[in-house]
């Protein structure tokens, strides 16, 4: 090669490596903004989902969790410390923010029987 090819050998690898650069920080800003918008939509689920664990706390406590039994007390304590309550996954951990239909249905069961009386 003489030295007119191998410059423009290296002006064309440039060009190339130009053009990739360019693409890489076009797909990057993109993969930012992606980034930016799942961010944003996590902390608005974070806030419904706080404001949604308020409620349900509120509308437990509303049931009347102080007329439960001792025994169905403690499977409260142990399902608010974190630990399923109920026969399919007894003492498997929940996952933060998790809540299972069945540990509340172990734990409430009958208590509008009981309020009745």
């Amino acid at each position: 090669m003489n030295g007119d090819q191998q410059r423009n050998s290296i002006y064309d690898s440039l060009g190339k490596f130009s053009n990739q650069l360019a693409e890489m920080t076009s797909e990057l800003a993109d993969l930012t903004k992606q980034l930016n918008n799942v961010l944003a939509q996590n902390a608005e689920l974070t806030i419904e989902n706080d404001h949604l664990q308020q409620a349900i706390k509120k509308l437990r406590d509303q049931r009347g969790e102080q007329q439960l039994s001792t025994g169905r007390r403690t499977l409260n304590e142990l399902y608010h410390q974190g630990f399923h309550v109920c026969r399919k996954h007894f003492g498997e951990r929940l996952a933060p923010h998790e809540s299972c239909i069945f540990c509340d249905e172990a734990i409430f069961s009958g208590i509008n029987d009981q309020q009745k009386q």
